[in-house]
Parts: C-alpha cells; sequence; structure tokens
C-alpha cells in the first residue's frame, strides 16, 4: 500500500522538518511505503515587509554572518537525505488539476488545520483527493480555540469525508465533534514516535560542540510575543543553575547578553544536538517541550495562559504528568536548583502515549 502524506515539512522550522521525518520513518518502520507530497504551503499569516525592514534586516544578517543563508543550506541537505518526496512538485492549484494518486491518504501532523496559517488552503484538509479516496489524520494540530466563520462550514465538509481523525491536542477533540460529529484520537507528536537512538544517531551529524553545562532557551514568537517577559524566567534560572545561557534562534540583543550564546543557523540535526546536550530547556515551542521530553530533560515550557487558542504545550506536558514545568511568560519561577531538576515528565507516561498512538496508526492503516 502506498501512502500519500501532507504536511507543513518544508517550512524554515527544525520542528516541522523533524514531525515529517518522523512520522515518515515511522511508517516504514511498520512496513508501509510512503511518499510526501511535495507541497508548496503558502504562509496565510505572512505578510511583505516594509523597506526599512527588509534594510534593517540585512544588516542584522551581515552582522552575524548571514546565518538564515547557512540554515537554509542545512535544511535542504537535510529534505535531501531523510525525506522521500514527491517525483512531482505542487503548488494550491496544480494539486487540484492534477492530484497525485495514493492507496491512502495521511494528513499530519504539525498545524495544517491552523486557520490562522492555512485560511482557506483546503489541500491540508485532502480536498484534492478523489471523493472515494480513503483519508486518515494523524496528529494534525488546530492550534485554535474554534473555527469560524465560512471556513466552518469548509472544514465541516473535508473533514466528514475522513474515515479516522487524530489531533494532537485534546482541544481539537471537542472542535471536531462540533464540525463533523465524529470523535477524534489524540495522539502524539509524530517526533515522540520514535526511539531517543533515532535522534541520537541525527544530532551525531551536527558540527555543533558544546563542553559545558547549558540552559537551553528556545523561544518563538509565531504564536504569541513572550518577550521581554520570558527573560525573567531565563535570568530566574540561570542565576540558581549558574549555567551559560544558549538561545537558539534567539534575538539579536541576545548575543550581547554575558554568559551567553546565540545560535541563529542551526538546522535538524543541529536542533536534536543542542536537546540532547542541553542540561535544562526553557521554551515556547511545542517542538522544543517534545525534544526535552524526548531527551528526559528538565524544564519549563512558557505560555500565554490568558490566551484558549494555543494549548499545544499545555495538552503535551499534562498528559506526560508534567504540569509543574508549565509558567505563564509573565511569571516568575522562584525553585531551588533540586525543584529545577525535578520539573520533568513521566517517562512511563510518555511511552504510554507513544504506544497508544503507535496503536491508532496501525489499526487504521490496515
Amino acid at each position: 500500500m502506498r501512502i500519500g502524506i501532507i504536511t507543513m515539512h518544508k517550512v524554515l522550522n527544525c520542528g516541522s522538518a523533524l514531525q515529517a521525518y518522523a512520522l515518515q520513518r515511522k511508517l516504514r518502520e511498520m512496513g508501509y511505503d510512503s511518499e510526501i507530497i511535495d507541497y508548496k504551503y503558502l504562509d496565510k499569516s505572512a505578510s511583505t515587509p516594509s523597506m526599512k525592514a527588509r534594510v534593517t534586516s540585512f544588516l542584522r544578517e551581515a552582522l552575524f554572518g548571514f546565518p538564515a543563508a547557512r540554515m537554509k543550506r542545512k535544511f535542504k541537505a537535510f529534505y535531501w537525505r531523510n525525506l522521500v518526496l514527491s517525483k512531482k512538485a505542487y503548488d494550491k492549484e496544480s494539486i487540484l488539476k492534477n492530484p497525485p494518486r495514493y492507496d491512502l491518504y495521511l494528513a499530519g501532523s504539525d498545524q495544517i488545520w491552523n486557520p490562522r496559517f492555512i485560511g482557506d488552503d483546503v489541500n491540508f484538509l485532502l480536498a484534492f483527493a478523489a471523493p472515494d479516496a480513503r483519508r486518515i489524520s494523524y496528529a494534525s494540530s488546530i492550534a485554535a480555540g474554534t473555527i469560524e466563520g465560512r471556513l466552518k462550514e469548509i472544514y465541516s465538509r473535508h473533514l466528514s469525508r475522513f474515515l479516522a481523525i487524530s489531533v494532537r491536542e485534546s482541544s481539537g477533540v471537542g472542535i471536531i465533534r462540533e464540525l463533523t460529529g465524529k470523535e477524534a484520537t489524540v495522539c502524539c507528536d509524530p517526533t515522540l514516535l520514535l526511539e531517543r537512538d533515532a535522534w541520537d544517531s541525527l544530532a551525531a551529524q551536527s558540527r555543533y560542540r558544546i563542553n559545558e553545562k547549558y540552559i537551553l532557551v528556545y523561544a518563538l514568537s509565531y504564536m504569541f510575543d513572550p518577550f521581554p517577559g520570558i527573560y525573567g524566567i531565563v535570568d530566574s534560572v540561570q542565576k540558581t543553575l549558574g549555567m551559560k545561557v544558549v538561545f537558539l534562534q534567539g534575538r539579536a540583543k541576545d548575543f550581547f547578553r554575558k554568559d551567553s550564546k546565540l545560535i541563529k543557523s542551526a538546522g535538524p540535526a543541529d536542533f536534536a544536538y543542542l536537546f540532547k546536550h542541553a542540561a535544562f530547556v526553557i521554551t515556547t515551542s511545542f517542538h522544543g517541550a517534545c525534544f526535552a521530553l524526548i531527551n528526559d530533560k528538565p524544564l519549563i515550557g512558557v505560555v500565554d495562559s490568558r490566551s484558549a487558542a494555543d494549548s499545544r504545550i499545555q495538552s503535551l506536558l499534562e498528559s506526560v504528568s508534567a504540569a509543574d514545568s508549565i509558567y505563564d511568560y509573565r511569571d516568575t519561577p522562584d525553585l531551588e536548583t533540586s525543584a529545577l531538576f525535578n520539573l520533568k515528565g513521566n517517562r512511563d507516561a510518555l511511552d504510554n502515549l507513544a504506544q497508544g498512538s503507535a496503536k491508532y496508526l496501525k489499526d487504521n492503516l490496515q
């Protein structure tokens, strides 16, 4: 059986690339042949920067040795080495005119159903597949509190064709029930399906070497802006642990911070390396939380607790008995060293989550 996967595999984001890799590798381990449909995703939330912003960006890139260009080369090499893509690339129009043919279509994972990002791009809802095609999803993320307006009818119509629906957050279950009347299954992100050895092998491909203990800070701002509040968390943890801070994809000002290091050109293998060797993790990223759990690292998952729109980190950490790791970006932890190092997920709960998710895949692929 040939499986066609549609996901956000070519977003320049390590989590997006690694979840696509993990899902395809897991399918291969289960004995299935799959391709990731090489779909060109147009981010609906992106805006055209002003001339001033472009000049500022160029000067910043020049200051740090053009890290964006180096990062793009690493991503391109990762795609070539690790992903099996469809021979043909598609955009929003061409995939509808001449859709790829598979025995089963699998939508997921990542934020492929987030209305803020995809808008009316129904291809992530597998609209391009034939009406009688077999469709399932795996850990597809909505990352929104609700689907509203005209998108509600669009989502309802296309999702009703799925034979089985799996979402990544518990909040998605109610949304799917409202849209389709179907019961969705909560499954873990594909990165959590693989054994740690798989990620260790990828980490070994990185050329980075950090020979001291460090706190890894991976803070993104595309869902909410945690700055400058998150610096209170970073300062408190650094003061308690007395370690260097490594900012992954941080801000320019982090370069000038005392006892810190800024890394802006990390590719997927570097991402795996930095999480593997960190002593402590502070992150606003869902996949940052995933890789802290994979590597059994103590962590603080930084959230905007006043917003119900994005519950990804909360849902994940609560599912592995790590609710104490969740902090609002406006709060500052006041914990001793031992308490900080106890902010971990429960390994048995994580294994049970992965096993149940793998069973969902096995049952719905047969």
